[in-house]
């Protein structure tokens, strides 16, 4: 899972805490030996911010499509100025929402990229490892997952602005083949000696626990139910002053995945339930409804199905206003399911409001219902069960 984050304030987009957004003018530093700074220094490339912040926008709404579109059109413009940090970053970017699409093949394919472009940056690729793990830990390969942690734990910390106008030339010691960042290579036009601050200092912690968030998720899919809490356990004191609420959010996911192994679906489900909170706080819609989906299922297997019919129903009606109809409507029929073994009033309404947006909403695609069963027989059925489902819930006057 992915989500936008502000760790360095040339960031674009990291993953479940690793998509990051960056725009900062080239800094203007003096070269060693340099008389002066460079004159003429272009700032920041207007239609490239432009796409970006685009892209952002649509990723954080869940709208995959546009994002990608928007991303397409930024990295053809950062390869036109032939920009290796900006290349870099949106290519990590729109691997970052092709692995939302579970287009992982396409996805490991730009993360490659990506590193290429960052190093020839100088700088870190830390969250391009960790969003290789993450692929690799959807699709079980748990050997590979733990050595992009590993790699990812090799590297620097993605928490200082990289100067892409920098004269100096690269350090030797970027061009060899273990997997290390040249930002360990600090080039002399860079002033030396700098005092940590405390931003720098929380993005150091930030990116640890990350790190062993990662390490907690990819125990935790292995069943090693004492290796995930440990991690855990490390990545919440990394993190017990921090204000970063997507890190949180990561935080709390994966205290859910570990509930759920040790059948405690009661808290897992309200781990859940903050994990939603928090992204609501910080604008990261996209995540939400899956978060909520799995939030229902916890809470189904305490047998609490009020409330899961509760997060079924906010889980389809947010996939409603995106367009989703038919996956909305899957999920009110599951929450019809579990509405049965309940008689409340209120349920009823809400499912039956809901209901019937659905079936306004596929009637106005659709034009009528009998065009409908012509084009899409699948669609058809969909709409003949809302069309029950409204009849089924009319109150009784």
């Amino acid at each position: 899972m992915t989500r936008l984050a502000a760790h360095n304030p040339r960031a674009r987009l990291i993953p479940r805490g690793l998509f990051i957004a960056i725009t900062l003018p080239c800094v203007l530093l003096t070269a060693a030996g340099c008389a002066s700074a460079p004159k003429q220094l272009v700032g920041n490339d207007k239609s490239l911010s432009r796409d970006v912040e685009d892209g952002r926008g649509a990723y954080q709404e869940g709208n995959l499509v546009v994002a990608e579109k928007k991303y397409d059109e930024a990295l053809l413009r950062a390869w036109a100025i032939d920009d290796p940090y900006e290349s870099g970053t949106v290519a990590y970017n729109l691997a970052a929402i092709l692995v939302s699409q579970q287009r992982y093949a396409e996805a490991s394919e730009w993360l490659v990229d990506s590193r290429v472009e960052l190093r020839r940056a100088n700088a870190s690729t830390g969250n391009t490892w960790l969003l290789s793990a993450e692929i690799a830990m959807a699709q079980n390969c748990f050997e590979d997952a733990e050595r992009f942690v590993n790699y990812a734990a090799m590297t620097c910390p993605p928490c200082h602005a990289v100067d892409t106008c920098c004269l100096c030339g690269p350090s030797a010691a970027c061009g060899n083949d273990v997997p290390q960042d040249c930002c360990d290579v600090r080039l002399s036009c860079l002033e030396k000696h700098h005092a940590e601050d405390k931003a720098e200092e929380d993005c150091r912690r930030g990116y640890e626990a990350r790190i062993e968030l990662a390490r907690a998720r990819l125990a935790a899919k292995q069943l090693d139910l004492c290796g995930a809490k440990q991690h855990l356990a490390r990545a919440s004191e990394l993190t017990s002053e921090s204000c970063d609420f997507s890190l949180h959010a990561d935080r709390h996911d994966v205290a859910a995945a570990i509930h759920d192994l040790e059948a405690g679906f009661m808290q897992a489900g309200a781990h859940r339930d903050r994990e939603v909170q928090m992204l609501r706080c910080i604008g990261h819609y996209r995540e939400i409804p899956n978060v909520l989906d799995a939030a229902a299922e916890s809470y189904a297997a305490t047998e609490r199905v009020d409330l899961a019919v509760d997060r079924l129903i906010r889980s389809a009606r947010i996939r409603y206003a995106r367009g989703e109809l038919d996956a909305a409507w899957q999920r009110i029929r599951q929450a019809s399911e579990f509405a049965l073994m309940q008689d409340t009033q209120d349920v009823e309404i809400r499912l039956r409001l809901t209901a019937v947006k659905i079936r306004d909403a596929l009637a106005a695609k659709n034009k009528s219902t009998e065009d409908l069963a012509s084009e899409s027989d699948d669609r058809s059925d969909t709409l003949a069960e809302v069309f029950e489902l409204e009849n089924s819930l009319a109150p009784t006057l």
